[in-house]
């Protein structure tokens, strides 16, 4: 039987092996498209990263670049709300169950952000961290005078070369296998590398990805009827998610930290999820829109709102954030390895559990948002303003009672480093004077060896 069914997938593979093909290269450009802005989208608009790289919001140089920085999450949803609509337009214009330019279309208008994306990537300079690692200074030196503006031999540049060589700290070059090993060294290091992963399996399991591909669907389920109706409000479901990440990164993220933005944006989801459910157990879909069913609707882009300033942009965050440069390079491809893995579990299970136990899948998503807002408590530290070089000490000791003491802002490690990160710029700003003979560049290459 074993084999009979194996030769039966085989036939199927070789009668629709273009339909194969073309699934997988779009799969694989998700993929490589989600890495990208998934990861970087967020990580740009944070203060630790800013302060890495120099950018004081003070200066000139990043006057120029915040639009830039801030536009990267928020183009990336703008993209998403829009090919919800194309679905949306074609099903409006095309009203023929049977005919090919329904899906036609919207697979040839994803060749367009790809071409831009392909052009634009040969006029890429590589990472001057990642040249670093690879032990190619002088084209490291070069990547970061490009990005600055400035010549080689500027002061600031090569100030910031010296930090990023002392961040690595030997670890140049450094093998996958090696990479391994030095990730389950100890117990801080094991940590660490579990955490990120973690975050992006909780990220999964919040449901936002059961909304994002059968959106159609769960409308119907609630009470929305008609397909087009669906895609419609799939599309304003886009449009929220927009509105919302676009305050989140310019407010929320920032003002509230890392750590509270998935407190709140847990219990949220977790609200949504439970009423959505909830209402379909007590007031089964008649087709009709009554009070209940348009709150379900509402729900559903409740959950939106809570999701686009937590457990949306938060996770990939902290994965750049809490990764050691030395081994980044396999702690991130874990995690993303785990997004989309799980990713691929939420597609292919949640419409049978839509099926199978109906309102039962958003209690069980509403309940998996208490178990993660719960573990952020006790797990997840506090970053906001932290130095990249700096966040190891929130590994230092007692994880959970560290954690527990982050959740309280004024009490929070984080604050305290902050206020010893100003004290050193403080007597930073005292060595100005000696960098041209060097000393002040050695004394802060001290510091971060001493961290």
């Amino acid at each position: 039987m074993a084999k009979l069914n194996m030769a039966e997938v085989w036939a199927d593979i070789k009668t629709y092996r273009r339909a194969y093909l073309l699934t997988a290269v779009a799969s694989f450009g998700g993929m490589l498209f989600g890495w990208d802005t998934g990861l970087i989208g967020g990580v740009l608009t944070m203060d630790a990263f800013q302060h890495s790289f120099n950018l004081d919001k003070n200066s000139p140089h990043f006057a120029n670049l915040q639009g830039n920085i801030v536009s990267v999450q928020l183009f990336n949803v703008t993209g998403i709300c829009l090919s919800f609509f194309v679905n949306y337009g074609i099903a409006l214009d095309i009203k023929s169950p049977t005919d090919s330019t329904k899906w036609r279309v919207p697979f040839a208008l994803q060749i367009l952000p790809g071409a831009f994306l392909l052009v634009g990537m040969l006029f890429m300079n590589e990472s001057p961290r990642w040249l670093v690692e690879k032990n190619r200074l002088t084209d490291a030196a070069k990547a970061l005078a490009h990005v600055r503006g400035k010549s080689i031999e500027d002061p600031e540049v090569v100030e910031e070369l010296d930090e990023i060589i002392a961040d690595f700290n030997g670890h140049e070059k450094m093998p996958m296998i090696a990479q391994l090993k030095s990730a389950c060294s100890s117990k801080k290091m094991l940590y660490r590398s579990s955490f990120v992963v973690i975050l992006m399996f909780w990220q999964q399991w919040t449901g936002t990805n059961s909304i994002n591909y059968y959106a159609p669907q769960i409308f119907k389920q609630i009470g929305l009827a008609g397909s087009t109706s669906g895609l419609f409000a799939t599309g304003v479901y886009g449009i929220v998610k927009i509105v919302v990440t676009a305050i989140g990164l310019m407010a929320f993220t920032e003002q509230l930290g890392r750590k509270w933005s998935l407190l709140i944006g847990s219990m949220g989801q977790a609200f949504a999820m439970y009423y959505i459910g909830i209402n379909q157990a007590v007031h089964p879909p008649t087709g009709e829109l009554d009070g209940n069913a348009i709150f379900a609707i509402m729900c559903v882009y409740l959950f939106v709102v809570f999701y686009s300033f937590g457990w949306g942009p938060i996770p990939f965050v902290l994965a750049s954030e809490c990764s050691p440069n030395h081994v980044r390079s396999l702690l991130m491809a874990a995690s993303l390895m785990t997004q989309w893995l799980f990713n691929f579990v939420i597609a292919k299970i949640t419409p049978l559990m839509l099926d199978n136990i109906t309102y039962g899948t958003f209690l069980l998503f509403g309940s998996l948002c208490i178990v993660m807002g719960i573990w952020a408590v006790f797990c997840v530290p506090e970053t906001k303003g932290v130095r990249l070089e700096s966040i190891g000490e929130l590994f230092e000791g007692s994880i959970i009672k560290g954690c527990i003491q982050d959740t309280i802002p004024s009490k929070s490690r984080a604050r305290q480093l902050r206020h010893h990160h100003a004290t050193e710029a403080a007597d930073g700003d005292g060595d100005a004077s000696s960098m041209k003979s060097g000393h002040g560049k050695a004394r802060r290459v001290e510091r971060i060896e001493e961290v």
